[in-house]
């Protein structure tokens, strides 16, 4: 039985890490010389924005601070909250975030598809700003997002980096 030498082991490690590399510097070349922002589509891969279109309430709305440890979790519908989102058949959206005991948070702007995400861009930011969130539709009565948003967990006045999960049904 032939066992291979340490040496052989490492040099064969070495190649596999130069390769990674080179295939990574590659991307982020490629990537960055072809960033030219969302291929914005009202008709993404799975749904179009005309099948989400409506009023919608949310049963659950769960921001996730994940700067913090332990994570810290936040569900605006649990605590005696509420959040409504309207979506236009033309990409236009409105959303209320309302804190128990709080007045409620209005933000609208466009929304969108780039193949199977949503591209979100909020009225007063710059037209190359936007954030993408992953999408589930059932085709009836049942919606959900995940994606980036900002939330103030320790009630500061400003806004914390955190993630959102919504679930919604048609209203």
């Amino acid at each position: 039985m032939k066992r291979k030498s340490h040496f052989q082991m490492i040099k064969k490690q070495r190649f596999f890490h130069r390769l990674f590399a080179i295939i990574l510097v590659s991307c982020s070349l490629v990537s960055c010389s072809e960033d030219e922002g969302p291929d914005c589509s009202l008709q993404g891969t799975n749904y179009s924005v005309s099948d989400i279109s409506g009023n919608w309430t949310a049963t659950e709305a769960r921001f996730f601070n994940v700067s913090a440890e332990p994570i810290q979790v936040v569900d605006v519908v649990a605590e005696g909250g509420s959040v409504t989102l309207s979506i236009q058949s033309n990409g236009r959206f409105t959303l209320n975030i309302t804190e128990s005991g709080e007045p409620s948070s209005r933000s609208s702007g466009d929304l969108c598809f780039d193949e199977d995400l949503l591209v979100v861009r909020f009225d007063g930011d710059a037209a190359d700003d936007y954030e993408f969130f992953r999408i589930t539709f059932n085709g009836t009565n049942n919606l959900s997002f995940d994606g980036p948003a900002e939330f103030d967990f320790n009630d500061d006045g400003t806004p914390d980096p955190a993630d959102i999960s919504l679930a919604l049904v048609r209203s």
